[in-house]
């Protein structure tokens, strides 16, 4: 139960890993770029082990088949070099940039990157292979038989030993040995080349005859070909690690370059002068034969460190490219996230051992011809797959000669299928398979629950301290005097064969055996010593330039001082304090500078100031002491700083106090006097708003109070004819006296008994209009409340209506707004109602504005069927706030005014039509005196609505979480 909760908790750790890999999962940019050149130099090696293949089998015509791969392997370096420039950050080179160019296509970008890894992962296996079949070469006249697969496994293992063992230390060592190796091969290039073309002894510069080749071989061996000359690019592998990646990216033009002295010229070479009948495809005798004319006696020896040197390196380049490929499939989400897991020295365990097994896959399966032909095809799947996805991007500033590429892909597709068939169509097929059973072994670990599957199992592994001894000096030296005693045991067992057989071969032998325990000592010194030296120069290296860099950042003078006070070492702000040279600086004694440091620096202060005195300025100098002692004697470290501007600036800041003084007191009374402006102009928004009531109540009293005087002379003329008749009837006239008749008939009694009454009737609504209109100003205003208090909102937005009434209906100049009301069921709000109903006051004017301006510009046509309308409605947020929106159908604001809408002084009106506080002061009120919000929603052509939210009551000033945007 407890295995499977462990299973259980790594798979969850996987997956929560896979998420975030790429924040723990980072390779170190740990090699230099001589170090990444040395991987570089692999492909160029890689020509010793199949030329001699090629030439076996095609003669002076093997010249016609390097031909084109060079060419085409010249033009894909600096192909690579542009995408690497494209993509600093990609590791393992070509196969990783091809997922980029077709990524699109996927699953066919991770078929051929897989493929890319088969080709190296089995092109290590050819190396052992090569150099067993040397040793062979040289053990058999001895009588000795060769242990073939206990050398071949050994040296596989080797090459993996020392990778593991850390990429910085194994980048060193790599590059100490590539130097000679390619240093002897371009000798063998160029000299043989020489010796044909001046040497008496050169059978000729050019063959005498030439071989027949038909298409079917030159394809068959272009398998091979391509093989070599495309793996030059092979430092582009190595950009994510180098510290500097523009010169690793810079060296693939050398690497381009070297393609045809190497793979021509050496291909000549061996076209002229290995020319000895058997000599079959074995390397070592292939070229003995040919450098033997102008090495002499020497040409056995180089040749066996070239050959064993080159497959050694071949292989240590194969094991540090194949994991970088997984990795980086990895980090894409190709592969599992195990493949990612790096530890702290570099090392991708997990792809190394996986790369590992697929190395001996190869090696126990088959000799070099079938493991060609299968790593080939997967190679040339690859490379197929890069020229499709340069064809397919071009026209991207990565691609250069995507047409080019298009030709050399129908080149390769030819080439794969009648040159794989003419070797072995079953040999061809698995190696077109090979790539999906890495892919179907990717499938198995990501679904199989096995903890070293687990990206977590590998990072809990590198968190805990690997094994150490605790003398390991004693260990090292035990390491180094059984390394020195068994070879020289192997030496004294192999002493009485060596004598003999010739000494040619006893030569070869002991390079052989010189090598095999170098590089066994190599993985040793690996695990050992190596990490601790490369970790100690790092160290090193790290601490130099941080005090580099601060010596050379650090804006104070730094000096190191002898015990008499002279300068022994200055920093460049040294030539800036005493405007000297650093170097006449030195062997002068600071107190010849600071003559207040008398005597030596042992009586010194550790901290004071001085004066220095230079030609134009007198500086004020703070001078830091510090003691540093070693064995042989008294060191001081000054520390000098410039305090001039310092003092300038105290005194200054005396000088300014009292000037800081007086401005507090102006200032204070700018306060005074801007609070008074203040005032000043709030009150002459307020007069505005009350010109703006009182020019509205005045016209809507004017009506009923002109109707009501109007009808004052009717009222008069009927009163007075009544009391006429009264008169007469108090006279003691009677109804049918004749006088009375007339009377009667001459004020028309019958129509004034008919219309006195109409007439005070409506005198009587006139009366009442005036008395709402006048009770309607004392509720707008609510002089009599100046607490806060409940009221109802709903009508204080009808006294403003009323108010405004005569700005709404229709008018000769503008037509009638429409008003829609919304209202809501609210509870009475508490809140100061006067001002709240100057906040309606203000929005509603602002509105009926926007609305008349837009009424100006249109037809009566447009405005008929689309009349201007003021929409306002309430609504109850919740059970603590109401908002009010104000809403017109105008032409609405753009995102720069909206922006300024409540800033104090800002209106959109022509001068002296607004002052611009009207709003400044409804935000105030609304959102300072009432705790609210106060929005503004508009766009040109599209209205405008204002939303006011306040609470119920003002305990409620938090605003809820309600959101405002849905409820808007």
């Amino acid at each position: 139960m407890a295995e499977n909760r462990i299973t259980q908790n790594l798979i969850v750790e996987n997956h929560n890993l896979r998420l975030n890999q790429r924040s723990f999962m980072h390779l170190p940019r740990s090699l230099s770029a001589l170090e990444t050149w040395g991987f570089g130099f692999t492909g160029h090696l890689g020509w010793i082990g199949t030329a001699p293949l090629i030439h076996a089998a095609l003669g002076s015509s093997a010249i016609f088949v390097w031909l084109p791969a060079a060419i085409v392997g010249m033009l894909l370096n600096l192909q690579v070099k542009r995408l690497g420039e494209h993509w600093p950050e990609i590791s393992g080179g070509t196969p990783n940039y091809t997922t980029k160019l077709l990524k699109n296509y996927p699953g066919l970008a991770r078929y051929a990157a897989i493929a890319y890894f088969v080709g190296w992962a089995g092109y290590l296996p050819i190396n052992p292979i090569i150099l067993t079949n040397l040793i062979k070469t040289n053990l058999e006249p001895l009588g000795i038989d060769c242990p073939e697969t206990a050398l071949k496994v050994g040296f596989t293992l080797i090459a993996y030993i020392v990778a593991l063992s850390g990429t910085r230390a194994l980048a060193i060592l790599h590059t100490f040995f590539i130097l000679p190796a390619v240093g002897f091969l371009l000798v063998f290039c160029l000299q043989g080349l020489g010796w044909l073309a001046f040497s008496p002894a050169s059978p000729g510069f050019f063959p005498s005859s030439w071989s027949t080749l038909n298409f079917v071989d030159w394809a068959k061996w272009s398998f091979f070909a391509i093989y070599i000359a495309y793996a030059c690019e092979i430092a582009s592998a190595f950009v994510a690690d180098s510290r500097r990646p523009g010169e690793t990216l810079r060296f693939l033009n050398l690497s381009a370059w070297l393609i045809p002295p190497v793979m021509l010229g050496g291909s000549w070479v061996l076209m002229r002068l290995a020319t000895v009948p058997d000599l079959g495809e074995d390397t070592f005798l292939n070229f003995f034969a040919a450098t033997k004319p102008f090495w002499g006696e020497s040409a056995s020896l180089i040749v066996t460190l070239l050959i064993a040197s080159s497959c050694l390196l071949a292989c240590a380049t194969a094991v540090s490219n194949a994991p970088r490929i997984l990795y980086q499939l990895a980090l894409d989400g190709h592969l599992s996230p195990v493949f990612a897991i790096v530890s702290r020295q570099g090392v991708l365990q997990p792809a190394l051992i996986f790369s590992l097994c697929t190395s001996l896959i190869y090696l126990l399966w088959g000799d070099i011809s079938r493991i060609v032909v299968v790593t080939g095809t997967s190679y040339l799947i690859a490379m197929m797959s890069v020229h499709l996805g340069l064809w397919l991007q071009r026209g991207k500033p990565e691609v250069r000669w995507p047409w080019w590429s298009l030709g050399f892909l129908v080149v390769e597709a030819v080439v794969l299928v009648v040159g794989g068939l003419t070797w072995s169509w079953q040999d061809m097929l698995v190696g077109l398979l090979s790539p999906i059973a890495v892919l179907a072994c990717d499938a198995a670990i990501r679904r199989i629950a096995f903890m070293p599957f687990s990206p977590a199992w590998w990072i809990e592994r590198y968190r805990v301290k690997s094994f150490q001894v605790k003398d390991f000096v004693a260990f090292q030296v035990i390491v180094l005097i059984l390394l020195v005693c068994s070879a020289t045991a192997i030496a004294w067992v192999l002493r009485d064969g060596i004598g003999q057989i010739s000494r040619n071969a006893s030569n070869n032998l002991l390079v052989i055996l010189l090598m095999t325990i170098a590089f066994v000592a190599i993985a040793v010194a690996c695990w050992t010593s190596l990490p601790q030296v490369a970790a100690i120069a790092e160290a090193r290296e790290h601490a130099e330039n941080l005090f580099i860099a601060a010596l050379d950042t650090v804006p104070d003078t730094i000096l190191v001082l002898d015990d008499s006070g002279a300068i022994r070492q200055a920093n460049p702000a040294a030539v800036a304090l005493f405007e000297i040279d650093v170097h006449q600086l030195i062997g002068r004694r600071l107190n010849h500078f600071l003559s207040g440091l008398a005597g030596s620096p042992e009586i010194w202060q550790s901290r004071s100031e001085q004066t220095w005195q230079d030609e134009t300025s007198l500086r004020m100098i703070e001078v830091t002491l510090s003691h540093r002692s070693n064995r042989q004697l008294q060191e001081y470290i000054v520390i000098l700083r410039d305090i001039t501007e310092r003092k300038q600036s105290e005194e200054t800041l005396q000088q300014s106090e009292e000037t800081a003084r007086k401005q507090a007191i102006a200032l204070e009374k700018t306060l005074r006097d801007l609070r008074h402006t203040q005032a000043q102009l709030i009150q002459t928004e307020k007069m505005s708003s009350l010109g703006q009531l009182v020019a509205g109540v005045a016209h809507e009293i004017n009506n009923p109070v002109n109707f009501i005087y109007g009808n004052l002379t009717h009222v008069d003329n009927y009163t007075q004819d009544l009391l006429s008749l009264a008169n007469f009837y108090q006279q003691g006239y009677s109804y049918t006296d004749p006088k009375i008749q007339d009377l009667i008939q001459e004020i028309d009694l019958d129509f004034l008994i008919e219309d006195l009454p109409k007439t005070l009737s409506s005198m009587k609504v006139g009366a009442n209009r005036i008395r709402e209109i006048v009770l309607t100003l004392r509720n707008f205003s609510r002089l009599d409340e100046a607490d806060m208090k409940p009221v109802n909102i709903h009508e204080g937005i009808d006294s403003t209506l009323v108010i405004l009434h005569n700005r709404l209906k229709h008018k000769p100049e503008c037509p009638a707004i429409q008003v829609i009301k919304q209202y809501g069921n609210l509870p009475s709000v508490e809140c100061y109602a006067g001002q709240m109903n100057q906040v309606f006051m203000n929005i509603l004017n602002n509105a009926i504005d926007a609305l008349q301006e837009q009424d100006k510009v249109r037809s009566l046509e447009e405005i008929k069927n689309k009349p201007s309308t003021l929409t306002i409605s309430t609504q109850l947020l919740d059970k603590n706030w109401v908002i009010i929106r104000i809403k017109d159908n105008g032409l609405g604001m753009s995102a720069s005014v909206k922006s300024q809408l409540f800033d104090p002084f800002f209106t959109t009106k022509p001068v002296g039509q607004g002052t611009g506080l009207g709003l400044s002061i409804s935000y105030q009120i609304v959102v300072d005196k009432h705790g609210g919000q106060m929005k503004c929603l508009s766009q040109p052509g599209e209205g405008t609505e204002f939303q006011i939210e306040i609470p119920i009551g003002q305990t409620y000033k938090v605003n809820p979480s309600v959101d405002r945007e849905v409820l808007g």
